[in-house]
């Protein structure tokens, strides 16, 4: 009898603290307070805040690459102009052979300089592909340059 009364009486005990733990644990569940919840206003807000802030940085971007590209275009014209300088010296198919390829550059610098147009027009969607075009036609340039300027026997890097 005494075992039931033990057995009883921890059986009361245990059922009390589960009915003292189970409310607690539910309080722990419940929503945060309505100052804590995000309104959509303010999710907007910040979305078009970042939104902002991407789209000038792309200006910013496309902007410093237009500068470095012109810089670089600039320069290279001025190298082709005292390529320009050497071959009206040479005579002959040296000549001829001189002007075919200042010619040439002078058509790779166009290129680049058309894609340069294109990318004022074009959208900050486009800037990637853009950036991508201009690259390579540059790359084209430095290349033709190079060996162009071998052929007078003047390689600048």
């Amino acid at each position: 009898m005494k075992c039931a009364m033990v057995i009883n009486g921890l059986s009361t005990i245990m059922v009390l603290l589960t009915l003292m733990i189970v409310p607690g644990c539910s309080e722990k569940e419940k929503p945060q307070s309505k100052a804590a919840k995000v309104s959509t206003e303010a999710v907007e807000k910040e979305v078009k805040e970042a939104y902002e802030a991407t789209k000038t940085y792309t200006q910013e971007q496309m902007q410093a690459f237009r500068d470095e590209t012109e810089t670089k275009l600039a320069e290279y014209e001025k190298d082709m102009d005292q390529l320009q300088a050497k071959a009206e010296k040479l005579g002959g198919d040296a000549k001829m052979k001189a002007t075919q390829q200042l010619a040439a550059l002078r058509q790779k610098r166009d290129e680049v300089s058309e894609k340069m147009k294109e990318l004022s027009a074009s959208s900050g969607d486009a800037w990637e592909q853009m950036k991508a075009g201009i690259d390579a036609a540059m790359a084209d340039l430095v290349i033709a340059y190079k060996k162009a300027a071998a052929e007078f026997g003047k390689i600048e890097d």
